[in-house]
């Protein structure tokens, strides 16, 4: 049977409570007058913003010992917060809870996230897509990789990638292949390794190659060739 203080289930229940944020997105505890560990004064002023960062995280610790019916139950509960809250860091933190939750309702919203106007809170939409190991995120990394604005956001969409072991995975890779900048290229081979017996070191055109589904040769390598990838030169 699950078990949950009552003051971390009262956290939890409130996530649509107070909120605070610095000029520079940093949460926040604003002047709190009343005893913020009581629970009576928890149920009538809400939490504090760092006291619902917390609650997430205990969640998100503890996902893996909850029934089935507890993580739906949780899931629900932060998926309908989620477009609502004002605050980029703890939507941050609530994508993270839904990505250990793992439910349905937990991965729709997380795609949702996707769309979010702040790039750190879609970026951490993408590192859980990625930990979901849902094929189904398939499509929607490979749209990030191609589309997000952000290069931290699409780099990551590269790194996600490299959890699926799928030829649909692989293919999706090809365009941080090619691209100009030899960190996303990197990113991409080094998802790409985790796929493949053969390491093909940092020869794009061979993990092209290997992405489009075919079995090249390993390359004959020169120490100069080792020293210096192709994604380098």
């Amino acid at each position: 049977m699950d078990q949950q203080s009552p003051l971390c289930g009262i956290l939890v229940a409130l996530l649509l409570g107070l909120t605070g944020c610095a000029s520079n997105g940093a949460i926040v505890d604003p002047i709190i007058w009343w005893d913020k560990d009581d629970p009576a004064d928890l149920a009538k002023y809400g939490p504090t913003p760092v006291q619902r960062i917390e609650a997430l995280d205990d969640l998100a610790s503890s996902a893996g010992g909850m029934s089935a019916e507890r993580r739906a139950e949780e899931a629900a509960t932060i998926a309908k917060a989620l477009p609502e809250e004002q605050n980029e860091v703890i939507r941050v933190h609530m994508l993270r809870s839904l990505a250990k939750l793992n439910t349905p309702d937990a991965f729709a919203a997380i795609k949702s996230s996707l769309f979010d106007s702040d790039a750190d809170v879609r970026r951490a939409a993408v590192v859980a897509l990625g930990e979901s190991k849902n094929p189904e995120a398939v499509d929607a990394l490979a749209d990030v990789l191609i589309r997000d604005r952000d290069y931290d956001v699409r780099v990551t969409a590269a790194t996600a990638l490299g959890e699926f072991k799928t030829p649909k995975a692989k293919e999706a890779l090809v365009p941080a292949l090619d691209a100009r900048d030899p960190a996303m290229r990197f990113a991409a081979i080094e998802s790409l390794r985790k796929t493949s017996n053969v390491d093909y070191q940092g020869d794009t055109a061979k993990w092209r190659e290997f992405a489009m589904g075919g079995n090249p040769e390993p390359p004959p390598y020169s120490i100069a060739d080792q020293l210096v990838p192709s994604f380098f030169r």
